[in-house]
């Protein structure tokens, strides 16, 4: 009797680019949450994917000691499930930041040699469960990448974190930090501006997609109503790559939503949901579109006057908004 011929595994391109709809889950990195309750939720909602945040800060708080426990329960919830991850790796440790920086919100690395030892252990430990890396949150912006938004800085972050991640992972994704919503100014760099740069001083060879977060609240992101918005930088952010010959290459939404809250820019529930339907029809329109990552899955702590704590499909005790249906209804 012959043998049977050996199963080959989808390749990691085939796999992300069949990724429709996706959703981050970012609640379960809070303090005292049930990550694998998160994890199972999104899986039984039906997402395509989802994105962990493996955070630099917390599995190395002191040089050379490493704790991954936290981060293990998330991947393998998700691997448990079949859930392809994006994994996102950023925010240094106190130690690995300039001194003077040790009290700036989410300051960046004191040089690119200590993040790309990071990156090569997360990406050696997760090989065959994180098969895509996003580099960094948002370093576009002083909040994300303090004291100020630096292109070269980042650059050189990008090319020896890259490098690190294909040396341990060979077959993993490499993308580019994601872009915050920004105007060129003293301390922040547009998404075009921040994505030609990348261009010039790291090269395409070192990430397989671009990012951007195309936030639009509480505007619809295919109604513009003004000289900025998402909607245009996306397109000047898409210019600058065909203009570069890299128009083979696709942008990776890994953040989308509205917060249900009180202060700015928050909206109510039934405008999130409009938000949102609105949005992710507009971005799968794109015909450079890759994954599109709703932000998030559950409310951090629902009924918190910070926003930001307010993103969720699903309130803070796992009851749905509207939302949640009306963008799993959405076709892919």
């Amino acid at each position: 009797m012959p043998e049977p011929s050996p199963v080959t595994a989808p390749d990691t391109v085939s796999v992300w680019n069949s990724v429709g709809l996706a959703v981050n889950a970012a609640s379960s990195d809070m303090p005292g949450a049930d990550a694998r309750r998160d994890i199972e939720g999104i899986a039984d909602a039906g997402f395509d994917a989802v994105r962990l945040v493996v955070e630099w800060s917390e599995i190395e708080p002191v040089a050379g000691e490493l704790e991954w426990s936290d981060t293990d329960s998330a991947v393998d919830a998700a691997s448990a499930r079949g859930l392809p991850i994006l994994g996102v790796l950023t925010w240094a440790p106190t130690w690995a930041v300039p001194p003077n920086y040790a009290l700036t919100a989410h300051p960046a690395p004191d040089g690119a040699e200590g993040f790309a030892g990071f990156a090569s252990a997360a990406a050696a430990r997760y090989r065959d469960r994180i098969t895509a890396w996003e580099v960094w949150n948002e370093p576009n912006v002083a909040a994300s990448f303090g004291p100020s938004a630096d292109p070269q800085r980042y650059c050189a972050l990008l090319s020896a974190a890259s490098h690190a991640i294909r040396t341990a992972s060979p077959t993993a994704l490499v993308v580019a930090g994601p872009t915050s919503p920004a105007v060129d100014s003293v301390n922040d760099v547009s998404p075009a501006t921040f994505v030609d740069a990348l261009y010039r001083c790291a090269g395409p060879d070192t990430f397989d997609a671009v990012a951007m977060h195309p936030y639009s609240t509480p505007n619809l992101l295919s109604r513009p109503d003004a000289a900025w918005s998402s909607a245009h930088e996306i397109a000047r952010v898409r210019a600058v790559m065909e203009r570069r010959g890299d128009d083979g290459t696709r942008i990776w939404f890994t953040e989308f939503g509205a917060p249900t809250s009180a202060a700015s820019p928050g909206v109510d529930e039934q405008r999130q949901s409009e938000i949102l339907v609105d949005g992710i029809t507009a971005l799968h329109a794109l015909p450079y579109a890759g994954p599109i990552f709703v932000f998030d899955f559950r409310d951090s702590m629902t009924g918190s006057p910070v926003p930001d704590y307010n993103y969720g499909l699903v309130r803070s005790d796992f009851t749905e908004k509207p939302a949640l249906r009306s963008v799993l209804d959405l076709p892919r």
